[in-house]
């Protein structure tokens, strides 16, 4: 006579049922596990962007005043204050050394414009891309792919002190 579990199954029956069970629920939970750190990235890359575009246009906002006229400064000192803007977006210091805050990221990334009638600084972020740790897509179940890149915008504006 055979061992019988409380549903009237053999134990062989249960444990093969486990197993099924578990090729079932193991790819649900890996792909909820890589959605939950691939947005955990996002979310942090995001942050510091976001930060780093603050600390720029903060930075660029308190400099940009004509201390003469109270007008918006131009020409070589606005290139000059604009060229320190991007480096501190990018690399955290005005003078652009070291590496950047986030991978990939570029002074090409970073535009700074003022607007001399409202007296605002805007610092903004083009063609910036979050990088995922597993690559640019994975696979989902379906057969296709699920893209991990996504673009990353942000835009800042302050009024100049």
């Amino acid at each position: 006579m055979s061992r019988r579990c409380h549903l009237g199954y053999p134990r062989r029956w249960q444990r093969g049922l486990a197993m099924v069970e578990l090729v079932v629920t193991a790819p649900i939970l890996l792909l909820l596990m890589f959605g939950t750190v691939i947005f955990g990235e996002w979310l942090i890359q995001y942050s510091i962007l976001n930060d780093s575009v603050r600390d720029a246009a903060r930075y660029v906002a308190g400099a940009a005043v004509n201390g003469t006229d109270g007008t918006l400064i131009q020409g070589a000192a606005w290139t000059t204050l604009v060229g320190q803007g991007k480096n501190l977006a990018v690399y955290g210091n005005v003078n652009g050394t070291g590496s950047p805050v986030l991978p990939g990221l570029t002074v090409g990334n970073i535009n700074v414009g003022q607007d001399t009638a409202t007296l605002t600084i805007t610092v903004s972020t083009t063609g910036y891309t979050y990088r995922s740790l597993f690559g640019a897509s994975m696979p989902s179940f379906s057969g296709g792919t699920i893209a991990t890149n996504f673009a990353l915008s942000i835009s800042t504006t302050m009024r100049a002190l």
